[in-house]
């Protein structure tokens, strides 16, 4: 038997094997076989013989252990060895990749089954009850392959962040226990590696201190529960859909006995204490990730998740079976096809034909139709109400303002779902339009930003002037291009914006000013600078855009452009560098020089190209640049091909 990785082109093959290999309720959906073919955190073996495919084998790929998930062999081949043949090879490409273990379940009434691995050498170190369904245990198993590799690493330490009183957390071991502006402020938590937050804040609404604390924790490269994604997914009716869509089968057979139309479902720390739901809710927790859960699910041709709800720490109730999931939540290690058409591929750009500044103009916009026309894609501009319509389309490329609180990171995080190439990614949104992230971020790579504080309503102010001066820059956390950006010149000013400010958000940014005669611009896109240009001051005015101007003249500075080749080298280094903590989509850095030091003042999702400003250099070749880089993830997403170390 060869084995090879999968793809895509064998997505039907696998998902026939799985039906006729595994009863119904332990299937996977074909949505959920895909997923495993293309995602960076699973490897999809192939097994062939004589290029007939016979079975397949399912590995999750965690930091320091694998996961063998599925082995599945037709029924005609098997009991010809052919499943020690997929244990070697598992053996052996977790040993080449230096993992410590090997971890399996496996049915605990299936003795053959498990003595099988215990062949290989597999112990049994936990019996999972009500594992594949009520009264239907399983066996985790433990395959240790190179000791070494576990104990590199220092175990993990568990904080929870909540900004009122859990009793009942005193009880559990082990447990850090603070309040947002701690974590927040506290220079301790900001370095410590090997954080696992909890976030348990009364309130995750956008802008709240629950919210800066998954967005900072995330910023700090330490694992965060919830996330900011998770937190904005269930905002998004559409995203729960498209997220629920990985657990079908297991809804519809969770809840095929139940003779209503509705029903509701809580989930604590991934625990239910409807028991017969223990299996569907373990599921969806690993797609929705958030300590206090209620799912309601509807019932029309089939069962849907109709509704994801956060429940209010406030709100839960304390009870035995409460404490108990904590207590076994936080012991724990927690690891977590578009369709073809007669043209090559279907791009949509979104705009927003309202906007009166938009990232692009409309000759710009021209030029990137014709770029993709070029390219072979079918092109098509659409508006904020054609979010039905995402699945058409192969890319999406935003050319519309975006914000992460209103309907473009929507439109990208439901693309994303939809498995579309997207630029601006739903993540590259999230980082950047909130400047708490980025402070903490430069902070991390040792970047210079001009001297920066984070200032709530309980911050002393007189200290604060005293380490920053006058005048001082306050930014709304979610602010771009100059707009909610305010220069205060003393005490007075500085307290009446202040309070302005707090309507919208609990924290405010506060920096030192920084004189210049304009800022650096350096666009970047998959890694690399593509245009650099220096935008000017307005006229009169401390920023590049004065948007308190009445005349349309003035609104605005000069703009001028130089050849990447010609951009001073800490310029572009410090871009480069910059965006890195962003991810790999495209990006315009501003930074200012003084002193021959050269400052980051921000990095933006989305950045402008504009006719005769960003273009003056490479002209219609920048054009083709960025549409490239669609075209060639799309190419990339299509034909994956995984290297074996």
């Amino acid at each position: 038997m060869e084995i090879k990785i999968a793809d895509l082109k064998d997505l039907n093959e696998l998902y026939n094997i799985e039906k006729i290999t595994f009863d119904e309720s332990r299937q996977m959906s074909i949505s959920s076989l895909k997923n495993s073919i293309v995602s960076k955190h699973q490897a999809v073996f192939l097994g062939t013989i004589d290029s007939v495919v016979v079975g397949y084998a399912i590995l999750f790929l965690y930091k320091n252990s694998y996961r063998l998930y599925s082995v599945a062999i037709k029924p005609e081949f098997q009991h010809q060895g052919l499943g020690k043949k997929f244990m070697h090879y598992i053996i052996k490409y977790t040993k080449k990749n230096n993992i410590g273990k090997l971890t399996l379940e496996v049915d605990a009434t299936n003795l053959s089954l498990i003595k099988f691995y215990e062949h290989f050498g597999c112990k049994i170190i936990k019996e999972l009850s009500n594992y594949y369904g009520e009264n239907q245990p399983a066996y985790r198993m433990w395959l240790e392959i190179n000791p070494d590799s576990l104990t590199r690493t220092k175990p993990s330490l568990n904080v929870v962040v909540t900004d009122i009183e859990i009793p009942w957390l005193d009880n559990i071991p082990n447990l850090i226990i603070i309040n947002p502006e701690t974590y927040i402020t506290d220079e301790k938590y900001q370095k410590m590696k090997g954080l696992r937050i909890f976030n348990l804040c009364s309130s995750y609404d956008y802008q709240s201190l629950g919210y800066y604390v998954s967005l900072l924790a995330s910023a700090r490269l330490q694992r965060v529960i919830p996330n900011v994604a998770t937190i904005r997914d269930f905002s998004d009716q559409l995203i729960i859909e498209s997220i629920g869509n990985e657990a079908l089968n297991q809804i519809e057979s969770a809840l095929k006995d139940i003779k209503s139309n509705t029903i509701s479902i809580v989930s604590y720390f991934g625990y239910t204490p409807i028991k017969k739901y223990q299996r569907l809710i373990k599921s969806l927790y690993q797609l929705f990730e958030s300590p206090f859960i209620i799912f309601t699910f509807s019932k029309g041709l089939y069962w849907k998740i109709e509704n994801v709800k956060v429940i209010p720490i406030s709100d839960v109730e304390t009870d035995d079976f409460i404490q108990e999931a904590a207590i076994h939540y936080f012991n724990q290690k927690h690891y977590n096809i578009t369709k073809f058409k007669d043209y090559k591929y279907d791009l949509a750009i979104l705009v927003d034909p309202l906007e009166k500044y938009p990232p692009s103009n409309k000759v710009a916009l021209s030029k990137f139709k014709i770029a993709a026309d070029k390219m072979g894609f079918y092109t098509e501009f659409i508006t904020k109400e054609d979010y039905h319509r995402i699945a058409e389309f192969d890319a999406l490329f935003i050319r519309a303002t975006t914000n992460v609180n209103d309907y473009t990171y929507q439109f990208s995080r439901y693309a994303y779902a939809e498995g579309l190439i997207v630029i601006d990614d739903p993540w590259s949104i999230l980082k950047c339009s909130n400047k708490l992230y980025l402070t903490e971020s430069m902070k991390k790579l040792d970047i210079n930003i001009p001297k920066t504080y984070f200032v709530s309503k309980n911050t002393n102010l007189d200290e604060l002037i005293s380490n920053l001066n006058f005048p001082i820059i306050l930014k709304q956390p979610d602010s771009a291009f100059s707009m909610g950006v305010f220069k205060v010149n003393n005490k007075e000013e500085l307290t009446c914006k202040l309070n302005e400010l707090f309507i919208s958000s609990e924290l405010i940014v506060a920096q030192a000013f920084i004189q210049s005669a304009y800022d650096w611009r350096v666009g970047v896109l998959d890694n690399k600078p593509i245009f650099v240009c220096r935008y000017h001051m307005a006229k009169n005015h401390w920023q590049v855009i004065n948007w308190q101007s009445k005349s349309k003249r003035n609104l605005m500075g000069d703009a001028d452009s130089l050849r990447v080749e010609d951009a001073p080298k800490h310029v572009l280094s410090t871009a480069l560098k910059a965006c890195k903590a962003m991810g790999n989509g495209f990006y315009g850095v501003d930074l200012k020089e003084l002193d021959g030091k050269v400052y980051v003042i921000e990095v933006n999702d989305n950045p402008n190209v504009d006719f005769l400003v960003e273009d003056v250099i490479l002209k219609d070749e920048l054009y083709r640049r960025i549409i490239k880089v669609i075209y060639d993830s799309i190419e990339y997403a299509r034909n994956i091909k995984r290297k074996i170390a």
